[in-house]
């Protein structure tokens, strides 16, 4: 069955779980010839850490999405509910580590680009 928050991306992948459970659940793992590098394993730890706290992040953002949604089409909605919303800064926190946790990644994704050369 498929989330009410997927249904406007399209057709299924068929790839399964998301991506975000996946990475949680320590599935990712990189190519083969990155593998065999041993002067890159730091940074690919350092990316596979990257990618779990990206996901943890978007995790956040997204339960405050659905919870937002969830408020605004309430039939009885109320200023206090639209308060409490905005009195949650933990979406900001998230928002600011997602953040901090591309940038390494991106950073990590040039060093290894750059090391295949």
């Amino acid at each position: 069955m498929r989330r009410e928050s997927d249904r406007g991306h399209g057709a299924r992948t068929g790839v399964g779980r998301r991506v975000r459970d996946r990475l949680l659940g320590g599935q990712a793992s990189p190519a083969q010839a990155l593998q065999d590098r041993y002067d890159l394993r730091n940074l690919i730890l350092f990316l596979g850490d990257d990618l779990r706290e990206s996901a943890l992040a978007v995790g956040g953002i997204e339960a405050f999405l659905l919870e937002a949604q969830r408020v605004l089409e309430k039939p009885d909605l109320t200023r206090a509910e639209l308060e409490r919303l905005l009195a949650d800064d933990e979406v900001l926190s998230r928002i600011d580590l997602l953040a901090d946790a591309l940038g390494s990644l991106r950073r990590s994704v040039g060093l290894i680009s750059a090391s295949l050369k």
